[in-house]
């Protein structure tokens, strides 16, 4: 339930995927591979704490009532269970059975994207620290590389804007007209001289490890 439903949590916004297939973040939906099910589970673990926090936070700003809140939880934790009732995604989801409008769930979803990019972030800046320690790089190439990548958060929360509005033919000539105009913000930092070929390779290991590819340049599978 939650691999298929929160897509854009850890694995959609780490550094090396923000190259990744703008649907994969807009559609809400990834299927989740055999061999790694035990990345998988972390992963469903840590979006399942993640959520319990948005949860709160969007009962106390009332944006959705308590009894929401729970109704969500209890919905998750069931599909969890009936990979059946996961296909769809977790936000369509709560649509679909009717625990939340769709203007709600798409402020829960929201939420959940500014929450993990915020995550992502921090874990990030602990990678690149690491490196400027080591003198791999200099704090001013972390500084950097740390605003290229909220820039590219700050896109992907304007594209999704833009689409929720959209039907599914237009959702798709946007989707493609992004494709056909994105520029690797790694490649983009390494054309301009501001990192080597050689750090970006050290910058790859030391960045969340949720399927962050290789060098900035990796397609979906």
């Amino acid at each position: 339930m939650l691999c298929t439903g929160l897509a854009f949590s850890s694995t959609a916004i780490t550094f090396a995927s923000v190259n990744n297939d703008s649907a994969r973040v807009t559609s809400m939906n990834f299927k989740c591979s055999e061999h790694d099910k035990r990345g998988d589970e972390s992963r469903h673990k840590e979006m399942k704490i993640t959520l319990e926090v948005v949860i709160k936070e969007s009962v106390s700003s009332n944006a959705i009532t308590k009894a929401e809140g729970d109704k969500v939880l209890k919905y998750v934790n069931t599909s969890e269970n009936n990979s059946g009732g996961a296909k769809e995604g977790l936000f369509k989801g709560l649509v679909t059975e009717g625990i939340l409008t769709k203007e709600k769930s798409d402020i829960l979803r929201e939420k959940m994207y500014v929450k993990n990019a915020e995550i992502q972030i921090v874990e990030v800046r602990k990678g690149l620290n690491i490196l400027v320690v080591k003198k791999v790089i200099t704090m001013e190439q972390s500084n950097k590389v740390q605003k290229v990548i909220k820039a590219k958060h700050f896109e992907r929360k304007e594209m999704f804007k833009k689409m929720k509005d959209m039907n599914e033919a237009e959702r798709k000539a946007y989707m493609k007209k992004m494709e056909n105009t994105k520029v690797s913000p790694m490649k983009a930092l390494i054309d301009d001289g501001t990192i080597t070929k050689e750090q970006e390779i050290e910058i790859q290991k030391v960045l969340p490890q949720h399927n962050h590819g290789h060098h900035g340049h990796h397609n979906d599978k």
